[in-house]
C-alpha cells in the first residue's frame, strides 16, 4: 500500500497530515519530513492520486506549492519557520529550537539563510532555472537543466527577477561559506546538540550534492538538475559540509528517504 493518501482524504482528515509530491525530494518538504521523524511525530502523507481532482493541493490550499501542513482544524501552515514551531509545540522533546534567546534568535537567522526568500534553496533554485535557460550556440533546446515547460512554470511561480538571478550564486557560495564557517569548532551548526538548522542543511544540501541514488530515488529529470555541476559552486561545497550532510541523514533521517 502507498505511504500516501489522496489529497482529499488529508483534506477530510485529522491529526497532522503533509502534502508532498511524489518523486520530488523538494528541500523546504524534506526539511519538514525530516523535522516530524526525528520528533517521533505521526504524519499523514498525501500527493495528488487518480481520484483527486485536477490541482488538489491549489484547490485546497491557494497554490500548488508545498509543503502543505495541517494539523486538526488550523489554519495551513506552508512557510518552514511556522511548520516548524508547529512541531516544537507538538512534540517539545528533543528539542530543535533552543531556549535561550540568542541561540534561538541564531538558529532562525541561519534557517532563513538556508531556506528563506534568497536564501541558498532559493538561490540554488534561480540559478537552476538560470541554466535551464541557456541555450546551446546553434540556437536548440536548452542543454542542461529543467525541460522548457517546468522552467516556465517555475519562473512564473517563483519570480525570476533580474537582480535577484545575477546575484544568486554569489549569495549561496557566501552561505556556503557561512555554513562551513560554523561547523569549524563545532559538531553541529550551533554547537554540540542537533538544531532544525542542521535538517535545513542536510536536506538542502541534495540541491548540490544529492544522496545516492538508492538512498534518494528521485525522478530522473531532478535528480538530472541536481547533478547538474558548477565548479564555483563545487569548490565551495566543502568537503566539512558534505560530510555534516552524511552524518545528520545517517544518524537522524530516515534512509532511504520515502518519496
Amino acid at each position: 500500500m502507498s505511504r500516501f493518501i489522496s489529497i482529499a482524504d488529508a483534506r477530510a482528515g485529522r491529526g497532522l497530515r503533509m502534502a508532498c509530491l511524489r518523486g520530488v525530494p523538494s528541500p523546504w518538504t524534506e526539511a519538514a519530513k525530516g523535522i516530524f521523524h526525528v520528533k517521533a511525530l505521526d504524519c499523514q502523507y498525501a500527493a495528488q492520486r487518480r481520484e483527486d481532482e485536477d490541482n488538489a493541493i491549489a484547490a485546497w490550499a491557494g497554490n500548488s506549492s508545498v509543503p502543505v501542513v495541517a494539523y486538526e482544524n488550523e489554519p495551513l501552515r506552508t512557510g518552514w519557520a511556522e511548520i516548524l514551531l508547529l512541531a516544537e509545540r507538538l512534540a517539545p522533546e528533543p528539542a530543535l529550537i533552543p531556549e535561550a534567546a540568542d541561540q534561538r534568535a541564531l538558529l532562525f537567522g541561519l534557517a532563513h539563510e538556508i531556506c528563506g526568500e534568497m536564501g541558498f534553496g532559493w538561490c540554488l533554485r534561480l540559478h537552476m532555472l538560470k541554466q535551464s535557460l541557456s541555450h546551446d550556440p546553434a540556437g536548440g533546446e536548452a542543454t542542461e537543466g529543467f525541460p522548457p515547460q517546468v522552467t516556465n512554470s517555475l519562473a512564473g511561480k517563483y519570480g525570476f527577477n533580474p537582480a535577484d538571478v545575477a546575484m544568486a550564486k554569489d549569495r549561496a557560495i557566501s552561505i556556503l561559506g557561512l555554513l562551513d564557517e560554523r561547523l569549524k569548532n563545532n559538531r553541529y551548526l550551533l554547537g554540540s546538540e542537533l538544531s532544525a538548522a542542521d535538517i535545513y542543511w542536510a536536506t538542502f544540501a541534495n540541491m548540490l550534492t544529492p544522496l545516492s541514488e538508492d538512498l534518494l530515488p528521485a525522478a530522473p529529470m531532478i535528480r538530472n538538475v541536481y547533478n547538474n555541476r558548477d565548479p564555483d559552486l563545487d569548490a565551495a561545497m566543502t568537503q566539512r559540509l558534505r560530510d555534516h550532510q552524511s552524518l545528520v541523514y545517517e544518524q537522524y533521517l530516515e534512509l532511504p528517504v520515502p518519496l
